[in-house]
């Protein structure tokens, strides 16, 4: 992602996006507004609770676009 592609979301796409990540990683969420929204999601498959789940299996795109979405929030004034 770059600076121009997260510019313009608002903060809920953003969050969305963000978690989208790990989600793909089989990430289920404490939250319970994301985890309906990702199991809504026809390539979400739940497998490790959010206080289980190891960061090491993200590659650097994906460390540098959490990075990237996690200043644009608070920037923005959101999480």
């Amino acid at each position: 992602l770059t600076d121009e592609e997260v510019k313009g979301l608002s903060l809920q796409v953003v969050c969305y996006a963000k978690n989208e990540i790990y989600a793909r990683h089989g990430r289920m969420f404490n939250d319970q507004e994301l985890q309906e929204y990702f199991q809504r999601q026809n390539w979400y498959v739940p497998q490790t609770a959010s206080n289980d789940f190891d960061d090491s299996c993200l590659n650097e795109v994906e460390k540098y676009n959490i990075q990237l979405i996690s200043t644009y929030e608070q920037q923005a004034g959101g999480n």
